[in-house]
């Protein structure tokens, strides 16, 4: 039996982080899965990223129009988006916190609830989008997937809907590219490296905190990753910083920097205050580095047999974490154990989840 999912496509082409890789690197795998025949939904203004590749053999409706205004049409249309795109299909996958019009079954992937809590991580206008999403995601979708178990228990708690058709289905992490030896990154002393959005759930201002802790330690702190909800608020915060002149903002960086950048640090600390799976922490443990990382429930999860797990509101115990990775002694023992352990995590698997949750939404 072929299935013939068809998904929102248009994050994999425009965003390079977080549910665009989640989108890019779960169709790569679904195109070569046996028994797929994907549909991908692409029509939108923005130019997309350079180096984007539609996977091989995926069929692809791609036009440069707003898609906003295409939806807005097919909501007042008895069509739905799956007479956009050539072959049809069985199903409509929703892979971010917007719903696209369809007369199919729905699947729709709820990466974390934090917007439902208050407007503390996100502003009102983003809490109210992605929550309307989440309320209306309960009522049409027949199956939803998270990246975690403890986000699938959340949503079957919170918003009610049936924990047995809640699929959660892990990223992967074997998108990197670890076939070459290491080598070190352009920065001219040892440094800290996190790699995250600068918005206020990654608790930025927090490690911060624990960065000035450490005192004159001898290295310095670089973040690489794009401006986010309060990206100013932290970014001032740097700027009056005693620690100012050892701290990078790189702002988001290619494939191939961050490559460089994972080899390269000293060790790897993100600590957020919430999280939907925690792909950054698990990249770093691939590269072999020593990981600091928050001890919220999905990140203890997916990282807990890789990282040091801290409380994200204590920066005096981050920062003890933090040196206590630099100056423990590090072998090629522990660096091949944080590999083996991370490297568990592939898109194949992500993938294989997937197609159980479109079975059972056509079941």
């Amino acid at each position: 039996m072929t299935i013939r999912p068809l998904l929102d496509y248009r994050p994999a082409l425009t965003a390079g982080e977080g549910i665009g890789r989640y989108v890019r690197e779960l169709s790569r795998a679904l195109a070569v899965h046996p028994g797929v025949d994907l549909g991908l939904f692409g029509p939108t203004w923005a130019k997309p990223m350079e180096g984007m590749e539609v996977p091989a053999g995926a069929r692809l409706f791609r036009r440069r129009i707003p898609s906003k205004a295409l939806t807005r049409a097919l909501r007042l249309s008895p069509l739905g988006v799956e007479h956009l795109v050539r072959g049809g299909a069985d199903l409509v996958h929703h892979t971010q916190y917007r719903r696209l019009p369809t007369r199919l079954p729905e699947v729709a992937t709820i990466h974390d609830l934090v917007y439902l809590d208050s407007n503390r991580y996100v502003s009102p206008q983003t809490s109210a989008r992605m929550g309307e999403f989440a309320r209306q995601t309960v009522k049409t979708a027949r199956v939803i997937v998270t990246p975690s178990h403890a986000v699938a228990d959340e949503v079957a708690e919170r918003l009610d809907f049936p924990r047995e058709r809640i699929v959660p289905a892990h990223l992967g992490i074997d998108h990197l590219d670890l076939s070459c030896p290491e080598q070190e990154s352009s920065a001219e002393r040892p440094f800290l490296l996190t790699v995250a959005r600068l918005e206020k759930r990654k608790n930025l201002d927090g490690t911060l905190a624990a960065f000035e802790a450490m005192g004159k330690a001898g290295i310095d702190w670089v973040i690489a990753g794009p401006d986010g909800e309060g990206a100013d608020g932290f970014k001032d915060l740097v700027q009056r910083s005693p620690e100012r002149d050892r701290i990078r903002l790189l702002g988001r960086v290619s494939e191939q920097e961050l490559h460089r950048l994972l080899r390269g640090c000293a060790a790897f600390v993100l600590v957020p205050h919430d999280e939907g799976f925690g792909m950054a922490p698990l990249e770093a443990a691939a590269a072999g580095r020593p990981v600091v990382t928050s001890n919220v429930p999905v990140v203890s999860e997916v990282c807990g047999r890789v990282a040091q797990l801290v409380p994200p509101d204590a920066p005096d115990e981050i920062a003890a974490a933090i040196l206590a990775a630099l100056h423990e002694a590090d072998g090629e023992a522990d660096r091949l154990r944080r590999r083996t352990a991370a490297l568990h995590y592939t898109w194949a698997r992500t993938a294989a989840c997937h197609v159980k949750a479109y079975e059972l939404a056509l079941g």
